[in-house]
């Protein structure tokens, strides 16, 4: 079993396209979806990631963390980056057997690939946005309901809701944000508003915190 220090615990994630095979793009959505997947080994610390994010079909990417934040970070970015195209995430907590191949996530095993993977599935038969797996089974549900509320209210964005989401969340101010977009920063605010942006991104952030929080003791209660 491979160790990680302190923490033997590794975060895989797993993502798909929803409905791949029925986009008349497909051959583009799939280029930009690896373009997508590639930004994450940029923009991530280097030190949360074990093994860079990698395109392991055309339609699917998987990657290995150590940090359970920055594995709901990568899933938030990619949906945020790929809008509207819908996508679906199983985050699986757990050791490896396998040694850590750094360059990419392809030729590894273990528990944590086995959790993201029914996780996943999960995601694909209930039609969720995103599954997490391997924390503990009361643990997982109340995330996994939670992640589900996140879904309703994201899945209602508009493309203008999502360009200043991402925006905000790069700039940092409203006013900056207008600024960006040539309106005013009432049309902003009223957006972010209407869209509940500000509640999505703390119930994501809060979500990311717990799991990382347990992820070295997935065990305590």
């Amino acid at each position: 079993m491979t160790d990680n220090g302190a923490n033997s615990a590794f975060v895989a994630l797993i993502g798909d396209i929803r409905g791949s095979r029925e986009l008349d793009d497909r051959q583009d959505v799939q280029q930009e979806f690896k373009r997508v997947v590639d930004s994450l080994n940029e923009h991530l610390p280097d030190d949360v990631i074990a093994s860079r994010f990698t395109v392991t079909t055309g339609d699917e990417f998987q990657g290995l963390l150590t940090d359970a934040s920055a594995a709901v970070e990568a899933a938030v970015s990619v949906s945020d980056q790929f809008h509207p195209v819908r996508l679906r995430f199983g985050l699986g907590r757990g050791d490896l057997d396998t040694e850590v191949n750094p360059n990419q996530a392809i030729g590894m095993d273990g528990p944590c690939f086995h959790q993201a993977r029914d996780a996943i599935h999960s995601a694909r038969e209930n039609g969720a946005w995103l599954r997490v797996g391997g924390w503990s089974n009361g643990l997982d549900g109340h995330v996994n309901s939670m992640f589900d509320l996140v879904q309703c209210v994201r899945e209602g964005w508009t493309e203008r809701q999502v360009q200043f989401a991402v925006a905000l969340k790069e700039e940092g101010a409203q006013n900056r944000v207008a600024e960006r977009f040539g309106v005013s920063k009432s049309t902003v605010s009223e957006s972010l508003s209407a869209g509940h942006v500000q509640e999505v991104r703390t119930a994501e952030r809060s979500l990311a915190t717990l799991l990382q929080d347990r992820l070295a003791g997935a065990d305590v209660p």
